[in-house]
């Protein structure tokens, strides 16, 4: 973008006058979300809802991915036309694509957590303990794969640890059955599949506190440290690493559509949320417009530009 953030967000008398988007807008949204049991699909399911909800005319279809990295494929191949992605494997790829080839953002949503999870019982108590055991790390193409791969870096356990490539409800299953010895995750707090197993075998997750900053080093990336909220398998006065979600779309995507999202992201934020998941949220226009170095599509600006005027 060659405008900043609070020069656009200036409401120009043109954009004023536009008013509202009619609700009859019309056309087809294909979202790629993320793993089942996850967030990412949660919140593509509702976030679709309502869309329907607010615009009749618009048909959308929420598609279950591998996360991150898939769906910024899917982006670009066309497949998708709005996505979920972490800001930190968004911003990686722009440092290693043409800018061209990094999709433009719709909005800032929701904070993702990084989560190493153990069963309580389990001697692990910090990172350096997993040397040696099985852990699941996601499936090629997901965000969490991506982070932990940065975490391991970090404290020196690439080659130390036995990475099994598992969707969620599979890690989930394995650990239910001790096949691995912890499952990494990256995603709302607390995460529905994860909270379901707590019911039968106690679960905890590490606090990561000593990483954060060698992993911000390690990816030019500003990761936060964040106290992750607690209840089901968080115990309290636990810190872990943080990375924003972004809600992205293909760049030749109507200004109509791009808009539209914007609106019920803006205006039904409070539904937009699974009612059990905690942690900080985005979902205001000052704070939906923060997509880093990842420009926004110009019918999102001109939809916050309505919005904030």
């Amino acid at each position: 973008m060659t405008l900043t953030r609070r020069a656009f967000l200036a409401s120009s008398a043109a954009a004023v006058a536009a008013g509202c988007l009619p609700n009859n807008t019309q056309g087809t949204i294909r979202l790629a979300a993320g793993d089942r049991g996850g967030l990412y699909l949660a919140v593509g399911e509702i976030f679709a809802q309502r869309l329907r909800v607010r615009y009749p005319g618009i048909t959308v279809t929420v598609m279950p991915t591998a996360g991150s990295v898939d769906n910024l494929e899917l982006l670009r191949s066309g497949q998708a036309d709005m996505a979920l992605a972490q800001a930190d494997v968004v911003e990686q790829q722009l440092r290693t694509r043409p800018p061209t080839d990094v999709p433009p953002a719709v909005a800032r949503v929701y904070e993702n957590y990084l989560q190493l999870v153990v069963p309580d019982h389990s001697a692990i108590r910090q990172v350096n303990d997993l040397a040696g055991l099985t852990v699941s790390t996601g499936p090629s193409g997901s965000g969490v794969a991506a982070i932990t791969t940065v975490l391991f870096r970090a404290a020196n356990l690439t080659d130390r640890v036995r990475r099994a490539d598992l969707r969620l409800n599979e890690a989930v299953a394995a650990l239910g059955n001790r096949t691995i010895d912890a499952l990494v995750w990256s995603g709302g707090i607390p995460t529905p599949a994860i909270a379901e197993l707590d019911k039968t075998l106690p679960l905890r997750i590490l606090d990561l506190t000593p990483w954060v900053a060698p992993m911000t080093e390690l990816a030019s990336y500003p990761y936060l440290l964040l106290r992750a909220p607690i209840g089901a398998y968080v115990p309290s006065s636990v810190y872990t690493i943080g990375s924003p979600d972004l809600l992205l779309c293909r760049p030749g995507l109507p200004n109509a559509l791009a808009a539209a999202a914007v609106d019920v992201l803006a205006n039904d934020a409070t539904q937009l949320m699974p009612p059990e998941v905690r942690g900080l949220q985005y979902l205001q226009p000052p704070s939906m417009i923060q997509t880093g170095r990842i420009p926004l599509h110009p019918g999102a600006i001109e939809e916050y530009r309505i919005l904030h005027g």
